[in-house]
């Protein structure tokens, strides 16, 4: 990053504020790296966020000193920054990246971690992908990590393909992409299906209990990141949580491996890692599926 504050897209020039200030105290990660780490990924994580509403986690101060989600359009943002209005019970008027000017920012801003919609600004109510949120029981990421692996099993079976990240928090996100054609109340009915059959399978490990009391130390087989509105942490995205780790998309070789961690990727190798390895996302809108077809292979199972 150059000396002055301020970072030049073409025609657009981000000013920069503040970027010296601490973000990650316990690493001593400034705003001015959190920018940097967001231009060096931004050819990877845009394409997962153009023309998705969002809702950004942001920190003014450091992520010691606590945050807060903004999903509404603010009236100091510039033009060329794309936005959706969304109709429903309150307006609702979102932010969207469309580019690394977009993202650079919104970090500038104070945004630190970055969740989207499953479904994109041109067609609101149809998602184009889905997601599994497999959050579990303290310290128990090895199951985390078995029920992600049995998951994709179950999606080969019913004909999607099945991509994984770990959260940067304490879980792992499996995901499949959507040719966009159902409705989020289709989508919402598979999950249920799927939901169903991975406790029949596997009861001693899955469970649909919303309240920890209730899970007797299984893992929480979350759906609820598939409804409108509704959002999941963006790949790449960094979290707001001491180390600066990293929601980071992984092989599903890195997944059946021990050592991996569910905050093990941070802001500092993320990009290196890039530079060593392709996108373990980056065929993901290679086969996009139907919800139709995975639905009716579902019933057979």
């Amino acid at each position: 990053m150059p000396a002055k504050a301020e970072i030049v897209f073409g025609d657009i020039t981000v000013a920069l504020s503040n970027p010296d200030r601490l973000v990650f105290p316990d690493v001593g990660i400034t705003k001015r790296e959190v920018i940097e780490y967001y231009r060096a990924v931004a050819d990877v994580m845009v394409p997962e966020l153009e023309g998705r509403p969002m809702s950004i986690e942001r920190f003014t101060k450091s992520v010691d000193a606590g945050g807060f989600f903004q999903k509404h359009w603010q009236k100091h943002y510039p033009d060329w920054l794309d936005s959706a209005d969304i109709p429903g019970k309150t307006r609702v008027v979102y932010p969207i990246v469309d580019n690394q000017a977009g993202l650079v920012y919104l970090a500038n801003q104070g945004g630190v971690a970055f969740h989207i919609w499953t479904s994109r600004k041109d067609t609101p109510h149809n998602p184009d992908l889905i997601v599994f949120d497999l959050d579990p029981p303290d310290g128990g990421f090895a199951m985390v990590r078995q029920v992600a692996l049995l998951l994709r099993d179950v999606l080969d079976e019913i004909g999607l393909s099945g991509f994984a990240k770990t959260t940067g928090s304490k879980g792992m996100h499996v995901v499949a992409p959507l040719d966009g054609k159902a409705a989020f109340e289709d989508v919402h009915a598979l999950c249920g299906e799927m939901a169903r059959l991975m406790v029949e399978r596997h009861p001693d490990i899955v469970t649909t209990e919303f309240y920890k009391k209730d899970r007797k130390g299984r893992l929480f087989f979350d759906t609820l990141r598939n409804a409108q509105g509704a959002t999941f942490v963006a790949p790449y995205s960094l979290r707001g949580r001491p180390g600066a780790p990293v929601s980071a998309p992984v092989t599903w070789d890195e997944v059946e491996d021990k050592k991996l961690k569910p905050d093990g990727f941070t802001l500092k190798d993320v990009p290196r890692r890039l530079d060593k390895i392709n996108d373990p996302w980056g065929e993901l809108r290679a086969n996009p599926g139907s919800v139709a077809k995975a639905a009716r292979k579902l019933d057979s199972l």
